[in-house]
């Protein structure tokens, strides 16, 4: 072998070892940028604690997730917008908001905002799924208290 083809295959041999290294450390920055997300989504916190900073927000006509977020960041009432959207995304309180004037509080979390200016409506799935459980419990305690299991009798054969 010559020493040109050493050096290349070196050289070769650096540039991919160089390329796995890249690639392990921006699949690991973004998975943790990626588990950061999906833990807040549904771990929502607010932006302070306690009694927390009222704010006065408005919600005009045909906003949407994506103007809410901006307008909610730029007052401090959220922390994140992409976080935001997404929790809304993922909320019952999905496409609700309705236009208005609202008083929300750095002390609230992301659903509790949206709650309010979806004026405490939930979608129709979560409706027909609190619904059935409301129905449905009252059925369960009739038939416990209905019929008491008989004791078994001993077999004297």
């Amino acid at each position: 072998m010559s020493a040109k083809k050493i050096i290349l295959g070196l050289l070769d041999t650096a540039v991919k070892v160089a390329f796995v290294i890249v690639v392990a450390m921006l699949i690991s920055k973004y998975a943790k940028v990626a588990y950061n997300y999906g833990y807040h989504i549904f771990n929502q916190t607010a932006v302070s604690s306690g009694t927390g900073r009222t704010v006065t927000f408005t919600v005009g006509s045909g906003d949407s997730a994506d103007t809410i977020a901006e307008n909610l960041l730029g007052v401090g009432l959220i922390t994140d917008k992409n976080l935001f959207k997404l929790q809304e995304r993922f909320s019952e309180y999905h496409g609700m908001e309705q236009s208005g004037t609202y008083e929300l509080s750095t002390s609230m979390t992301p659903e509790e905002m949206l709650s309010i200016m979806s004026g405490g409506q939930k979608s129709d799935d979560a409706e027909a799924g609190s619904d059935t459980q409301t129905e449905a419990e009252p059925e369960i305690e009739t038939q416990t208290e209905a019929q008491p299991e008989p004791a078994e009798e001993p077999d004297n054969g």
